[in-house]
């Protein structure tokens, strides 16, 4: 889902993927099974001889602590090319109170890949999870943020009376969009947020317009998705919407 959202609004991108699933878990058995570290790891030393220039990493759903070390190792190795590598931690864990990996590898990536990012992308679960802290307003999220999280960090599933959205929330700025609440959410909305996200900051534009924008697409997707009873993200027929979907309106405060 993320890899298509950078594609489609310009960004060219290579996917190690780290599962090899027939389907998403949330239907039940997925088939196949997550990737096996040392494949990863050959098809990264493939990916390197290529010589390319990378501008971006982004991490998601990791089932192995392997996964995570090998990410660490990307990371490290392309910032010793590139000090102004840009570093999305999206930090795949878990939502709606319960942990979706297995505690091992929830508690690496927290200790060692998050410090490495630039820029994370929890869920508000994820957040208080990171913190070992439950969240009950969006003042907690906010104070949680900035003493937990050592980048600047997009968090969604921010939710205030009958609407939901999300926050933008680094030292100097608080910025929020809200939209009406979905009574059921699809899956996917959370990767392809943090690769639209992406694609946008990659394309020059600052973190309010990206968080604007973003969030527009991903919504009017949801939308879509929700009249049609969806349980996945309508992407690929709904596309255009990731480049034309007027912003949304941006709450500021301190």
């Amino acid at each position: 889902a993320s890899a298509f959202c950078l594609e489609r609004l310009g960004v060219e991108a290579i996917t190690l993927p780290t599962t090899l699933f027939g389907r998403h878990p949330g239907w039940g058995d997925p088939g196949g099974q997550v990737t096996q570290p040392e494949l990863l790891r050959d098809m990264w030393n493939g990916v390197k001889a290529q010589s390319l220039t990378i501008e971006a990493v982004l991490t998601g759903y990791m089932g192995h602590p392997d996964h995570i070390s090998l990410a660490v190792d990307i990371i490290t190795e392309l910032k010793t090319k590139n000090p102004t590598l840009t570093v999305l931690v999206d930090p795949v864990m878990g939502d709606a109170g319960r942990l979706y990996v297995k505690e091992e590898v929830a508690e690496t990536l927290i200790s060692q890949l998050l410090p490495l990012a630039t820029l994370t992308t929890p869920n508000v679960w994820e957040l208080g999870y990171i913190a070992g802290q439950d969240t009950q307003d969006v003042a907690d999220i906010i104070a949680l943020a900035r003493q937990h999280l050592l980048c600047p960090a997009l968090i969604s599933s921010v939710a205030q009376g009958d609407k939901t959205g999300a926050l933008y929330v680094d030292p100097e700025h608080i910025w929020r969009v809200a939209h009406d609440r979905f009574p059921q959410v699809p899956n996917g909305g959370g990767d392809s947020l943090a690769g639209t996200f992406l694609a946008h900051n990659l394309n020059g534009l600052s973190a309010q317009e990206a968080l604007a924008r973003a969030t527009a697409s991903i919504f009017s997707i949801l939308q879509t998705a929700y009249q049609l009873r969806a349980k996945e993200l309508p992407l690929i027929a709904c596309q255009d919407q990731l480049v034309n979907a007027a912003p949304l309106a941006i709450e500021t405060s301190s």
